[in-house]
């Protein structure tokens, strides 16, 4: 199987991945595409500007689910205030990351040269038998048409293919009403020149590239039979579309998926005079441990596809993991249309590292070394990647089958029918000891049964097919779409928490189960006297009743100076239950009827952890405990500044255990993320001017691994992490843990600020995320600097200067106190200002004296010398800095300076860095043809550029270097 981690085949797993998404990008459901307007137009207003430049908006499927990609520049925005704005804007359904996805690969066998999947003389190793009786299958058929005439094709959703393969090119699928390359979207199906198929990066139909992994997985499905050239596929002639994802990501696979989509909705409304008759997807990709509830666009999409008569193949993990508990995508979804599968070898075991789950998981198929195509060539094929198309290959097959009870479902009920052809695949399963009690079936693939159970509906009797559950507070109900004949039903269910089964002979259609206890998990297993099932009764189906009491939702936490509020989802019928503690670890609680919750009175940068659960009225019972919560009042600029954040790192293998600073021991452990946000919680008190000694304790999952470590300090309390707050680094990598010294410069600004503690596999540099960065663990911490001397080291600068106005600057975000008055008077006017400050109601043509003094925390700086500057004499322009422009900011290599020449003129001008070191100063004028100013190797950074015109007036322009 691909993992949103892509290809099962057979490469060694590297140590880890990258990001887990796409930075920047969010896929939403739109319901009216006005409502993209009037978020754009949101964005763009003057309060939310300055953050969310850079904002797009692509539509990436209009059918059925019409999906989005809105998108930021990550470089410049905060990601995580973008997606708050997304899901605050409140008429956008499903909004979730744009996750990347990777292919599943376990090295291939290249001495495997023959086809023991389909019949198993145990020549070859293994046990004989352990097989899928393709023999006896192709008695019955072939593939490649339905008895009525439909060219069936299945979907290979992967990395491309090798159209010149010799045993694939003449299966592949081609969209004839579509005149290629004349940039007309000949057949309105919404894609131009889809011709071969469709590459949904590129928007075209190059899907004749790549195919390392999608070659083999569409050999398996249908490479060319009877033709006296290399292998068979499980069908000799089905029509196989290719639709390249490309890049791998989640977007992307949505994408895919609506090709195959819109081109069976299109065959079935054309009645088959355009589109496709496709019958099944292959997905030999996912996301490892990730569950369906944070997929719920995913999930959807197959219930979607299954209405127009899809039925879909998902390769679970190649890993042994129980995917009920720690989850998979997409195998973990709960759609009735989408079979999930686990991988077997030669010796009918479930392969080691391979997924499974008694709830998620239906059944194993041969993949481990199963022969069959390569890119260029012939060989062995592994993981469930190579598991999955066996199974998507059998769906193409029973559509073949000769029976035309079936082929008039099919026309008249897609879904119906796809629902039939996944229970005769189910029913034909054949036991299997090592899937038993961990799969839905409990079996493994068989082709002839489950053609064999098909071909039941042309007869007298049949088993129940199209099996589906309903459930209210105390009952359920048992329907089923087909059983035609005398077939005899039996029934049975269960609580799955008991072990003992109630019978129920001869349940009919639409039996309804009375009695039943409310929130409660029931398994149920029909049984026919007809078909080939896998024993007394067949496969397994769960469902739940309705009337849980669910744990409370938090959608929201606002901390403020003394105040901690918690906002939950309302349940109805229900009182709420909370219980909170601070770092004695004394638990309180409190009863509450509303879904909110505030701690206040509690002092500064104060941590609480909390947890809540319902007390339902309905049946008088309780939710859970929600998971514990942490939060605390707010820390100053520790958490009033917005630090850099990292993307999901490996910690499995090397983490940070504890953390040991002047005495002080936070105890963390592993994370899921590799990252760790204890600002607030957990708090350290250091003194300027003073060392103090650390201590970190690495873990490790098995092997030590030599790590990097730095530590960072924002001294400042700027919130960018410069060169000078590195506190510590190692020169070089070590293992296991280290023990040194922090030492505390004299002018770290008085107050509470943030520590940054990166361990990383990896030397990178900074203290931000870094594309090389992919192993390690990342800590956050306030620490509260106690300084009772209070420098003044903040450059205040002279903007814009007019008859009523003066603006000043600063390159910092310091709290700074300017006084100004007219020159020749005793009384001082006091402003309190950050960067950047405006003072009006000035006298035109006046001199006036400042001065100004920095706050840090309750204390301030000795007052800069005071200085003087004169009000404009006459003011011929109206909001100036706004004419002028500074293109590109942020800017490399040079910037221009544009401004309305008939209003002003430059003279002068000078470029200063963020610590007042003027870098570039010029004083020849700037005209039209003469405004570009070079910065090619100057070091990336925030600047000042004054701009001097001719008749005196200065203008301040902030300039970003990258």
């Amino acid at each position: 199987m691909y993992i949103i981690f892509f290809l099962t085949g057979t490469i060694a797993l590297l140590h880890g991945q990258k990001l887990n998404h796409v930075q920047g990008e969010f896929i939403v459901q739109v319901n009216d595409e006005k409502d993209l307007n009037i978020f754009r137009k949101q964005l763009s207003s003057s309060r939310a500007k300055r953050t969310f430049d850079g904002f797009s908006a692509k539509q990436i499927m209009k059918e059925p689910l019409n999906l989005w990609v809105l998108k930021i520049d990550f470089t410049s925005v905060n990601e995580l205030e973008f997606e708050r704005q997304i899901r605050a804007f409140g008429k956008f359904d499903n909004v979730q990351k744009n996750r990347l996805i990777r292919p599943r690969i376990i090295p291939n066998d290249p001495d495997f040269n023959k086809q023991w999947q389909y019949i198993n003389t145990g020549s070859t190793g293994g046990i004989e038998g352990a097989d899928m009786d393709m023999e006896l299958a192709w008695d019955i058929t072939t593939g490649g048409l339905t008895p009525s005439g439909d060219t069936i094709v299945v979907c290979v959703i992967d990395d491309g293919i090798n159209a010149n393969h010799e045993d694939i090119k003449d299966n592949l699928w081609i969209n004839y009403n579509e005149i290629p390359s004349n940039g007309i979207d000949d057949d309105n199906n919404g894609y131009i020149d889809d011709y071969k198929g469709w590459n949904v990066e590129f928007d075209d139909d190059n899907v004749y590239a790549g195919g390392t992994h999608g070659t083999p997985v569409a050999g398996i499905i249908g490479a060319k039979g009877n033709n006296g050239k290399g292998v068979s596929g499980v069908n000799w002639n089905v029509k196989l579309m290719i639709v390249d994802y490309h890049k791998e990501t989640e977007a992307n696979a949505l994408a895919s998926y609506g090709y195959a989509y819109k081109m069976r909705k299109l065959y079935n409304e054309s009645n088959g005079n355009k589109g496709a008759f496709v019958v099944a997807t292959n997905a030999s990709w996912g996301i490892d441990y990730a569950q369906a509830n944070e997929a719920p666009l995913w999930c959807a999409m197959y219930d979607v596809l299954g209405q127009v008569g899809i039925l879909n193949c998902g390769a679970t993990t190649n890993s042994n993991t129980d995917v009920d508990v720690l989850g998979d995508l997409p195998t973990s979804c709960a759609s009735e249309y989408l079979i999930s599968v686990s991988n077997l070898n030669k010796s009918d075991f479930k392969v080691a590292n391979a997924g499974f789950g008694r709830k998620t998981i239906d059944l194993g198929a041969y993949g481990h070394q199963s022969y069959t195509v390569t890119r260029t060539a012939y060989g062995g094929f592994s993981g469930t990647s190579g598991a999955t198309p066996h199974v998507t290959g059998m769906i193409g097959l029973l559509y073949s089958a000769p029976c035309g009870v079936f082929q008039n479902l099919v026309s008249s009920d897609p879904a119906a029918a796809a629902l039939v052809a996944k229970d005769m695949i189910f029913h034909g399963t054949v036991p299997n000891a090592s899937l038993e009690g961990i799969t839905t079936t409990g079996g493994k693939l068989n082709a002839f049964r489950s053609l064999s159970n098909l071909l039941k509906l042309c007869e007298t009797c049949s088993p129940p097919a199209g099996i589906t559950l309903l459930a209210d507070d105390l009952s359920m109900k048992i329907s089923w779409i087909s059983d035609h004949g005398s077939s005899k039903i039996t029934m049975r269910y269960r609580r799955t928490d008991q072990n003992s089964w109630i019978e129920v002979k001869n349940p009919g259609n639409n039996k309804i189960i009375t009695g039943l206890d409310y929130c409660s998990e029931y398994e149920v297993q029909l049984g026919s006297d007809c078909g080939l099932l896998p024993g007394e009764y067949s496969y397994s189906k769960f469902i739940k009743t309705a009337g849980c009491c669910n744990i409370p939702i938090v959608e929201n936490i606002v901390s403020g100076d003394s105040t901690i509020t918690l906002v939950w989802k309302k349940t109805d019928e229900a009182n709420y239950f909370v219980e909170y503690k601070n770092d004695k670890n004394e638990w309180r609680d409190t009863i509450l009827t509303e879904p909110t919750f505030t701690i206040r009175n509690i002092p500064e940068c104060t941590g609480y952890t909390f947890r809540l659960k319902a007390a339902c009225t309905k049946y008088n019972n309780s939710s859970e405990f929600s998971s514990e919560i942490t939060a605390s009042s707010n820390c100053g600029k520790c958490t009033e500044n917005e630090y850099c954040i990292f993307e999901s790192k490996d910690a499995s293998q090397e983490w940070i255990e504890s953390f040991t600073l002047d005495g002080v021991t936070i105890i963390s452990g592993s994370s899921v993320s590799g990252y760790r946000d204890f600002a607030g919680l957990e708090t350290f008190s250091l003194s300027a001017g003073k060392a103090y000694p650390f201590k970190i304790r690495a873990l490790y999952g098995g092997t030590s691994y030599p790590d990097f470590y730095k530590i960072y300090i924002d001294y400042n309390q700027d919130g960018i992490w410069t060169q000078n707050e590195m506190a510590f680094k190692t020169p070089f990598e070590i293992k296991d843990s280290i023990s040194d010294m922090v030492i505390i410069p004299l002018d770290a600004i008085n107050g509470f600020t943030r520590l940054r503690l990166i361990m990383s596999y990896e030397d990178f540099d900074g203290a931000c995320d870094d594309s090389e960065f992919e192993y390690g663990e990342v800590e956050d911490y306030c620490v509260f600097i106690k300084n009772d001397v209070c420098r003044n080291n903040v450059i205040l600068k002279i903007g814009t200067v007019e008859k009523s106005k003066i603006v000043f600057t600063t390159l910092t975000s310091s709290n700074i106190n300017i006084s100004i008055r007219e020159k020749g008077s005793e009384l001082w006017t006091e402003i309190n200002a950050k960067d950047t400050t405006v003072v009006n109601g000035l006298k035109e043509c006046t001199v006036y004296e400042y001065t100004y003094k920095v706050k840090c925390g309750d204390i301030y700086s000795e007052p800069s010398i005071i200085d003087t500057v004169k009000t404009a004499c006459q003011n011929n322009i109206t909001e100036l800095e706004s004419q002028v422009r500074i293109v590109p900011n942020p800017a490399s290599d040079f910037i221009n300076i544009y401004s309305p020449s008939n209003v002003i003129s430059f003279s002068e001008y000078k470029l200063t860095n963020i610590s007042g070191l003027v870098v570039i100063r010029n004083t020849s004028k700037l005209t039209a043809e003469n405004n570009k100013i070079e910065t090619r190797g100057l070091p990336s950074g925030l600047y000042l550029l004054e701009l001097i015109s001719t008749n005196g007036i200065k203008i301040v322009k902030k300039i970003v270097i990258i």
